[in-house]
């Protein structure tokens, strides 16, 4: 799949992230883990923003609510500069082992 070229603006000292967890059953509970890929066509997603985190739910029926991080820092030992490329990554790792990764957004960094 070609690079996005519709970046969304994103503040460079880090925003919000929401995004809806697996859909499917058997998620009841899960890891997730939210990484930054830095350049254009990043190679890897090797940069965490967050610490990992699990969702307990109430069962184990299908998900139907989403998840809201309103502040995601950017890594501190990268220096960031208005206009650069970076990618948001999502990974899921559910009770059973599967693991579903989503690219959460491909923006480019703003002043705001």
């Amino acid at each position: 799949m070609p690079t996005s070229t519709n970046r969304t603006k994103w503040p460079v000292n880090g925003g919000a992230i929401a995004f809806q967890p697996g859909w499917f059953s058997g998620h009841m509970t899960a890891f997730f883990y939210v990484n930054l890929g830095l350049g254009t066509e990043p190679l890897n997603m090797s940069h965490p923003v967050v610490p990992v985190f699990q969702m307990l739910g109430p069962s184990n029926d299908n998900y139907g609510g989403s998840i809201c991080l309103p502040q995601v820092p950017m890594p501190a030992n990268i220096t960031f500069e208005v206009g650069d490329n970076v990618t948001i990554q999502v990974i899921e790792v559910a009770v059973h082992g599967a693991s579903l990764y989503s690219v959460c957004g491909t923006v480019y960094l703003s002043g705001r």
